[in-house]
This record gives structure tokens, sequence and C-alpha cells, in this order.
């Protein structure tokens, strides 16, 4: 009896760390359709700032346009992308509706984001907000999670991958 009880105990042993990994990371993705958005972050600010939310995105089908997003904590959201200026310094431009490719895609500091203008409170660190985008004709709720103001990356602090 030993014999056949051994192959279920290992089954179940090597099969719930994935279980509890896959539920810690949940909080930190959604979808819609062949859509999924992981680790959306932003830098903390103060009210009446712009910041900048970044993600990794995983399109499954066809490319689909990324028209913008709407968040209650600020005026506007655009779709921006990080340009060099002649002084060094780093800058957003709006880039109006990006076509998401099929495959994987960053949305990070270096590239594309999502620029919250005028924001109507102060973003603190370990505070999370919803953001909607707006994906071909469908909507897409997201949670932002806001990190330390000089942040160049989700910290994945919370959750195990």
């Amino acid at each position: 009896m030993t014999r056949f009880l051994r192959p279920f105990l290992l089954l179940l042993l090597v099969s719930t760390p994935l279980a509890a990994q896959d539920h810690a990371h949940s909080d930190h993705e959604a979808s819609l359709g062949g859509i999924t958005v992981i680790h959306a972050w932003t830098r903390a600010t103060g009210q009446g700032e712009d910041a900048v939310v970044f993600f990794e995105i995983e399109n499954a089908g066809e490319p689909v346009t990324l028209s913008g997003a709407e968040a209650s904590n600020s005026a506007s959201v655009e779709v921006v992308g990080a340009t060099m200026g002649a002084d060094g310094v780093m800058a957003y431009q709006p880039v109006g509706e990006f076509q998401l490719p099929s495959g994987e895609f960053d949305f990070d500091p270096n590239g594309l984001g999502l620029r919250l203008n005028g924001l109507t409170a102060e973003l603190k660190q370990g505070d999370h907000f919803p953001l909607h985008l707006l994906i071909g004709d469908g909507e897409l709720q997201i949670s932002v999670e806001v990190e330390a103001s000089d942040a160049v990356a989700h910290s994945h602090a919370g959750h195990s991958h």
C-alpha cells in the first residue's frame, strides 16, 4: 500500500508550492481575452504631479490597439514614450494609440508607459490603485502598485515567483 501512496504524496508536496505561487501572483495579474497584464507599478509621487505606470503584457492573440486608460486618481491618462532630451534628461512624450503586438511586451521606464496627468492624491509607496486599460473594444481593470520614488523596476516584494 505504501508503494501506491508514495507517488501521490510526492505529487502533493511538489504541487503545493506551485498552487501557493499562483495565488500569490494573482493579485498582480489581470486578463481580457488573450491579453494578460502583469506587475503594473509606478513611482511614489505627490498630489498634482504626474506619474508613469509600467507593466508587462502578454498578447496570446492578434495585435490589438491600446487606445488609452482611465484612472479615478488623475485628470487624464495617455500612452507615452521615453525620449532623451538634448540636456540628457529623460522625458515622456505622448504617442497616441499603440498597437500591442502578439507575444510579450514591456512598458518600462526606458520605453513606453501610461502617464497619469494631474494626480488628485499623493501616491505613497506600498499603496495600490485601479487603472482601466482601453484595449480593442474592451476594458481591463488592473491594480497598480506604488513603488519607491526612485524605483527603476517592479520590486516583486510581497509575492513569490
